[in-house]
């Protein structure tokens, strides 16, 4: 069972978030949270999300985020993972820093991985994540891991592979 769509009331409130990040103060969020902004794959239009940071490289210098790893919780139904993955390269917004990265998405073995590292630093939240993804209780089993890996989607937010092509979706 993959998490279903907020209603009206919730999915506002999700968005507040966002707000903060157009508003130059994303940082006040701390490390745990990235807003993506995506082109819409059939509207053309410019989507926010603002998304919860599963795992982090190193940070590097200068305005560069480091490489982040994002879940959909809700699967191949998440629009905002449907849009970064069709277009492949997403703008991250994370802390004070902005800019274009590539989209990267993780196989089962690589979420299997994700999830268990995540639930070894955080086991409250990843228990959490279990209920609301499988709706059963959190026993850390492998197995277990494994079918949550299977119900929800990742992905690699990192450097872009060439250079040349710094165009990011308009903000």
């Amino acid at each position: 069972m993959v998490m279903r769509k907020p209603g009206p009331l919730l999915a506002w409130f999700n968005r507040a978030p966002s707000y903060l990040y157009r508003a130059h103060l994303g940082a006040l969020l701390g490390p745990r949270l990235v807003m993506i902004t995506t082109t819409g794959r059939t509207s053309g239009r410019i989507r926010r999300t603002v998304v919860q940071v599963y795992a982090r490289g190193t940070t590097p210098g200068g305005s560069q985020p480091p490489v982040l790893h994002v879940l959909a919780s809700r699967g191949r139904r998440s629009d905002w993972y449907a849009n970064a993955t069709a277009a492949g390269r997403v703008r991250v917004d994370w802390m004070a820093r902005h800019a274009t990265v590539d989209v990267q998405r993780l196989d089962l073995d690589e979420r299997a991985e994700l999830l268990a590292d995540y639930a070894h630093r955080e086991p409250k939240a990843a228990a959490l994540l279990v209920r609301a993804v499988l709706d059963e209780q959190s026993t850390g089993e492998a197995a277990q891991v494994r079918r949550l890996a299977t119900a929800v989607r990742a992905l690699r937010l990192g450097p872009l592979a060439s250079a040349g092509a710094d165009v990011a979706p308009p903000r």
